[in-house]
Formats: C-alpha cells, structure tokens, sequence
C-alpha cells in the first residue's frame, strides 16, 4: 500500500485497457507493453536473490527476470532470466556457454565413468554429485569422469556444468544404473584393464580363483614405489609368468601405500585385499589349518611340482605356486610354494602376515614376513 501510494505521489498512473503506464509526463504506456515505465531519474530494481535461493524459486515462469547477487564473473551479481529449460545470465560483453549434452556413460558393477559432450564456447566444466555449482568439482576441460566406489544395481543421479569467463551454464543432470550385482562364480572383468578373473564362493566369502595379475611390470631388481602407477614382478621377469601365476607385490605397493587393514589396495573396486582375519575365516571353513591346505591347491602336477601333498582343490580356489620375489630381487620356489599376502601388519609393523602353501604339506601356514618380498595376492569381495 506505502509503495501504491508513493508511486502515485511521485507519478501519474496511466491504466488504459489493462495496460499499466508509469510515468511524470502524463503519456500513455506504448501499444506493445503491459508495463511501461518512464522516468530519467531512476532505475527499475527487480528482486535480488542469490543463486540458491534462485534454485529454490518452484516452477519458474518463461521470462522470470532476477538480479542474481552471486551468478556473475567471480561470484559478482547479474541479471538473470529463466528460459526454456534454466536461468541465463544476461552479459553485454560475453555469451555463456550452453549446458553439455550427455553423451554415453559406461556402467560396470561399482563404477561409472560419465560423459558428455564438448561444448563450444567453455572453457571448462565441473561436476558434482548434489546439484550445487558452488561445491562442485573443477575438471578442467575434461569432458568425462569416472566414479568409483559405487554399489551394485544401483541408479545414480549426476550434475555438470559448461563455464566461461562470463560465468556458467544451466545444470545439466546425468542419470545411470550401475550393472546389477554379479553372482559368485561367474567372471569378473577388472575395468582398469579389461583383465578377466574367475570368481569361487567358499562358505560366505567370495574369493578370486586365480592370483591378482594388475599392473605394469618392472625389473625385479627395482622397488616398486608410489609414483601412481601399479607396478609387479614377474617371475624370472617374464611376462609368461605373470600370465601363469599373476603377479608378485611388495606390501606398500599391494596397499597403495596405506595401512588399514582390509584396504581396498589394488583389488577392483568393491573388492579389498584379504585381512589376517578373512584369510582365518576361509581356513577354519575348510576345516582348519591343517587340512585346508589341500582343499586350496590346484590338484595335479601342471603346476605344482611332486608330491602336492593332499591337493583336491574342492574348495575352487585353485590355488598356485607362483614362488616369490626375494628382498635382493631374485626369484625363488615356483612350483614349489605359493604364498600369499594379507593386508594385515603384525604389532611390530615392519612385518606382515601371510599365508604359505607347500607342495609337501596339506597344511596352509599362516606366518609373518617382511613388506619388501613380492608375494602372490587373491582379492575378496566386500560384504
């Protein structure tokens, strides 16, 4: 009412066939307006707002203009306009890009990597998983993301804007499915390098029936370090013995350089590296140490060298004499022993606990040994 009675003070009101006129001269309002509004000595001030209370704005009408106090260059204010599908900034100086075009994801079990498409005029993009410009995550000009660490059989909903200097687009929203949950038994391909691993229940766990064989082979005579890059030992440094046995992996290298037990390491995602306990677990199902041995290897003599004593291999596992990598970087015991890392440091944390297969015993040993040996890893599916 205040404001009602001002404008009449101040101005004459013109109303002509439901068009509105405001003005000091008497005019009428033109022909083409609603509202036409005249003055020289002020401006026309719409409401102020910043961007999320922009976005809590419900149903927004075509053409719905707002100042916007932190939508501009470097979190200026700008006038913005809704428009077909989001709010535009208006910039007499620049053009904001256009939202990105999804383009095809690629599901697996516990990852998605999503893509769009390239849009002219950005200069980069961002990404998040709650639609919220102000956290999202800067990539640069990439135009796809890979995600990990999701769960099985699951919808996920994702959000990604094109920038410029001028400021961003509207949001574009991704949705994808990861693959539905696998069955224990059935192959596993690792998405990192297409590798395909066979899977074997045994009691509630589910397992790996062949040893982990990840990443870029090195000399044996080099450590493996962290420089980004997963690194193993081949034996004899043949890539045959990879091929036969996987590969052979320092400690620090096998966690990725971190210390929890039942870590991820460099298992796929939605698998981790056996702690000293899942290890445990799995023999006592077997019927304990002394016997689990046998029920573990590989029965026969492809590989293991006489007697392999007690080898059925009832449990699947199928387990192999890959030998080991010796702290001096020479090889030692294929066909003989397989042993097997856990993720497990013992209390004095220079050494780790493992288990050793023998071709002698049906026994399995569980034993502690230093981080440096490049020891054979299996990988266990999360619960």
């Amino acid at each position: 009412m205040i404001l009602i009675l001002a404008l009449l003070v101040s101005c004459r009101v013109n109303i002509v066939i439901a068009q509105v006129g405001i003005n000091t001269d008497n005019s009428q309002p033109d022909p083409s307006s609603m509202l036409d509004v005249k003055t020289d000595i002020k401006g026309f001030l719409p409401p102020r707002m910043t961007y999320s209370q922009l976005q809590s704005i419900s149903s927004p009408a075509q053409g719905l203009l707002v100042f916007c106090t932190d939508c501009g260059i470097s979190g200026a204010g700008a006038i913005v306009v809704f428009l077909s599908n989001g709010w535009y900034t208006l910039s007499a100086s620049c053009i904001l890009p256009w939202p990105p075009v999804a383009a095809t994801n690629t599901p697996l079990e516990t990852q998605i990597i999503w893509n769009w498409n390239p849009v002219a005029g950005a200069t980069g993009y961002k990404w998040n998983t709650a639609n919220d410009f102000g956290t999202a995550i800067d990539l640069g000009t990439a135009t796809s993301k890979p995600e990990s660490g999701l769960s099985c059989g699951t919808f996920y909903a994702r959000f990604v804007w094109a920038y410029n200097s001028c400021g961003s687009s509207t949001v574009l929203n991704l949705t994808q499915s990861t693959l539905p949950c696998q069955s224990c038994g059935q192959p596993l391909t690792d998405g990192r390098d297409g590798h395909v691993y066979n899977t074997v229940q045994i009691g509630t766990q589910c397992w790996f029936a062949e040893n982990l064989n990840m990443g870029q082979m090195i000399n044996s005579y080099q450590n493996q370090l962290n420089n980004g890059i997963i690194e193993k030992y081949c034996y004899d440094n043949l890539t045959t013995g990879c091929n036969v046995y996987g590969g052979l992996y320092q400690w620090d290298e096998m966690m990725q350089y971190v210390t929890s037990s039942g870590s991820q390491g460099i298992c796929p995602d939605g698998w981790h590296v056996p702690s000293d306990t899942d290890w445990t677990t799995l023999t006592d199902f077997l019927g304990g140490e002394s016997v689990a041995g046998g029920k573990l290897k590989e029965a026969g003599l492809t590989h293991w060298a006489a007697p392999n004593t007690g080898a059925t291999n009832i449990s699947g596992f199928t387990a192999l004499p890959g030998g080991y990598r010796g702290s001096a970087g020479d090889f030692y015991t294929i066909n003989v022993n397989g042993f097997f890392r856990t993720s497990t440091q013992n209390v004095n944390l220079w050494s780790v606990w493992i288990r050793t297969l023998y071709t002698s015993l049906q026994d399995i040993i569980r034993a502690t040994e230093g981080k440096e040996f490049g020891f054979s890893v299996r990988c266990i599916r999360n619960q």
